[in-house]
């Protein structure tokens, strides 16, 4: 198998190691007073174990797939294995509720203890969270897999599969490890406590799910951070645990003395507010009458179950939050019920149950905005509220009928649009779409999709895939360059000392890269392109960008250069733009003919005699004249830039919009020349090639996700990104456009040459009147 060289960044251990660590000591701090702790911990150790077994199970070739992956630092696939196993282990193990547990399965000391054992909820709940964390961060790790880059790709496989697997040993294994050394170690490890007046023995289920939800708050830091290092996220990374760290040492600072509690305990009470009368009644001694008198007051607290907690933290957080702008509110200790019940806001709008009428109205007062409808209507509700709104702005307007219910808007997935490819939604255009096919690319057969309302253009463009595939060798493409580009414009002071950057960018090629590649996990900085106009410096630079078109990558990784640059020349450059034209995109450009951007690529094709004439009705020598005369020398004379070819515009449109690329990009992306000579021991056969310098295309991102564009890149095979080859996806795009420009060339000038081409326009536009008036 080929491998692939990546990168795991040690950082990204150690940190995962450091969190999980951390937090495990967090957790079994958190079950200190237990009389079993040893025991619960003992069992976590062998649940551990059991999920290495099911891993083994589950996914017996997972090391060996990270073992074909070329690792460039220190860490081999076993650590890194071992690394995530026990990271996801670590915080997924809930201590407080495994405390919870073992006073459920393990047997009391005393006859009062057995009388006091928690109902059988605390086992539901047990569950319950057990699944909905394992759930949360099977969702968690697997978006890794929406990437392209085959170190996140690999990494998010083998923490899924360690959820997975924790889940199973924590629900088969745990329960079971439990009672067992509890069974064999249960006359040394309970005997030494059973006399000790002082240890606080935890009996009640709500003081364990009191800390769990404080547990909580660290688990969902740390299961962030895990998923943030996994991506290389530096920033982030430097974020989170910055936030982290404030907020432990301000709850440590600020905790008040005399709470008769663990230090843990008082921490993430102070972080979520719970104050000093909550917690009177949450442990007990072994005294009974303490507990008689206790236990009925906790009994329907505890049915309600979750949500009470839930509930009382949501309206304490609306409370602190009224009262942080007071001058008295650091001495604010516990409202009052009514100023409770008067701070929180009891006039919550259910917009989903108002009218279309009164969401209108909502509208236009301003109180509803317009283009955020989504997020407080169902998407299909949204849409129709902007629709009716739109319908009588241009009723007023116009002072006539709209014409809003001819475009459609229902049926449609909206979620892949919403906040990623379009806004103030009011519904979507139908375009129709045909193939042409098969076409012979590199000895493999492909359907062609175009989207297109122009009559004729899929069947000529059909007619030319018969032709080049029924040679000898159909299409035969390379892609000889491969590189999205973005120029930004900077204005020094002085010539000088834009001169002194133009040659430092030069000099300073691997610094500069070093800070651009670290941007992203995927863009690589390729070259570097300047040039010089009065004292403005423009930079061109190039970048691989895998399977993704990447104009948003090379924009990451240029804004790290700039602010390098800023860094050098901080009194004397100007950052004017990041885009200074010199990219260039959606223009015109000579640049891109000469140098290319994006894929450039090369079809060719030898049609022979016997298939110029049997499906092309045509020869060999008249195609060349024609070429020769209309798109060298007939381009030549319009001055045009890229344009010496017949209609690879058309082609390029149609794929586009099929394919779910920027339709706007069809500009540059259709710089195409065409080449025709005769070929062949008596020059009668032809020789086709079409060169394109700068298809800008991707097969993720974008359009590529809406469901539409994704079937059609499906019938490409080249949905998403390779993971074996990144890249390889977005350039197999470029080679069929390509290929199917030069089927769309050959055909046109066929239909040129025969003089055939109005005919064939009229008659498949269904125009029987204009066809018979010509004829």
């Amino acid at each position: 198998m080929t491998t692939t060289t990546v990168r795991f960044y040690d950082s990204t251990f150690y940190t995962i190691a450091l969190t999980s660590v951390t937090y495990l000591i967090f957790q079994t701090y958190s079950i200190r007073p237990h009389t079993h702790r040893l025991i619960l911990f003992l069992s976590f150790l062998c649940s551990c174990l059991s999920c290495e077994t099911f891993f083994h199970i589950f996914q017996p070739n997972s090391i060996i797939y990270l073992s074909n992956l070329n690792i460039t630092n220190y860490f081999s696939p076993t650590v890194i294995h071992l690394t995530l196993l026990l990271s996801i282990s670590s915080f997924l193990w809930n201590a407080t509720q495994c405390a919870a547990l073992a006073s459920i399965l393990l047997p009391s000391n005393s006859s009062t203890d057995k009388e006091q054992q928690p109902p059988n909820f605390v086992l539901r709940r047990w569950l319950r969270h057990v699944c909905v964390d394992h759930v949360f961060a099977l969702l968690l790790v697997r978006l890794g897999r929406l990437t392209d880059v085959a170190t996140v790709t690999a990494l998010s496989h083998m923490a899924s599969i360690c959820v997975i697997t924790s889940w199973c040993s924590q629900i088969a294994v745990f329960p079971c490890m439990l009672c067992f050394l509890h069974a064999l170690f249960n006359d040394t490890t309970t005997t030494s406590d059973k006399n000790n007046p002082s240890n606080v023995l935890t009996t009640t289920t709500d003081e364990f799910n009191s800390v769990l939800h404080r547990l909580k708050i660290i688990k969902i830091m740390g299961l962030a951070l895990f998923g943030l290092k996994i991506s290389a996220l530096s920033l982030c990374e430097t974020l989170a645990l910055g936030l982290t760290a404030i907020i432990c040492l301000s709850c440590l600072v600020v905790a008040p003395p005399g709470r008769e509690m663990s230090k843990y305990t008082r921490i993430f009470d102070i972080f979520i507010g719970k104050t000093l009368d909550e917690d009177k009644d949450n442990t007990i001694k072994n005294d009974n009458k303490k507990q008689q008198q206790i236990i009925p007051r906790k009994t329907p607290i505890s049915k309600t179950d979750d949500s009470y907690s839930h509930n009382t933290v949501h309206q304490r957080q609306i409370v602190n939050a009224t009262l942080s702008h007071s001058a008295s509110s650091p001495g604010f200790v516990q409202p009052s019920s009514t100023t409770e019940s008067k701070l929180i806001p009891t006039n919550v709008v259910d917009y989903p149950t108002l009218t279309d009428e009164e969401l209108l109205v909502l509208v236009k007062s301003k109180k509803l905005p317009a283009h955020n409808l989504e997020k407080y209507l169902p998407v299909l509700r949204a849409v129709h509220i902007r629709r009716l709104m739109l319908n009588e702005q241009l009723i007023q307007t116009e002072n006539k009928l709209s014409s809003l219910d001819l475009l459609p808007y229902e049926h449609y997935d909206y979620s892949l649009v919403i906040n990623q490819c379009c806004e103030n939604v009011i519904g979507y255009v139908q375009l129709p779409i045909g193939y042409a096919g098969p076409l012979r690319v590199d000895d493999k057969y492909y359907y062609i999709p175009l989207a297109t309302t122009e009559g004729a253009l899929v069947a000529s463009t059909n007619r030319g895939c018969k032709a080049v595939s029924m040679s000898k060798t159909g299409i035969e493409t390379i892609v000889f360059n491969d590189g999205m580009t973005r120029g930004p414009v900077l204005k020094f002071n002085s010539i000088r000392q834009a001169y002194e950057a133009y040659q430092w960018l030069d000099e300073n090629f691997d610094e500069v890269k070093q800070y651009f590649d670290r941007t992203s996990s995927y863009a690589r900085l390729t070259s570097i392109k300047r040039n010089l106009a009065a004292h403005y410096l423009f930079v061109r630079f190039v970048a691989t960008t895998g399977d993704a078109m990447g104009m948003n990558m090379l924009s990451k990784g240029v804004e790290a250069v700039l602010t390098l640059i800023r860094s050098k020349w901080p009194d004397s450059v100007d950052i004017i733009s990041i885009s200074g034209n010199y990219c260039i995109d959606k223009k015109p450009s000579a640049l891109n003919w000469i140098d290319g951007r994006g894929k450039s690529v090369v079809a060719e094709a030898v049609i022979s005699q016997e298939i110029l004439e049997q499906v092309l009705k045509t020869n060999a020598s008249r195609l060349v004249e024609l070429n020769q005369s209309k798109n060298l020398l007939g381009s030549i004379m319009a001055g045009s830039i890229g344009g010496f070819n017949a209609h690879a515009a058309n082609i390029v449109a149609a794929m586009f919009i099929a394919c779910g690329q920027d339709p706007a990009q069809v500009v540059s992306s259709s710089n195409c020349l065409t080449w025709l000579e005769t070929t062949g021991p008596e020059k009668r056969d032809l020789y086709i090639s079409c060169t394109m310098y700068s298809l800008e295309v991707g097969t993720i991102g974008g359009g590529t996700k809406l469901s539409a564009q994704k079937a059609c890149l499906q019938m490409l095979g080249i949905d998403g990104s390779c993971i074996q080859m990144p890249g390889e996806n977005s350039c197999q795009l470029a080679r069929l456009i390509c290929s199917t420009v030069l089927a769309g060339e050959l055909s046109l000038m066929s239909a040129l040459a025969t003089n055939d081409l109005v005919h064939s326009h009229l008659r498949l536009n269904r125009s029987a009147t204009a066809l018979s008036q010509i004829k």
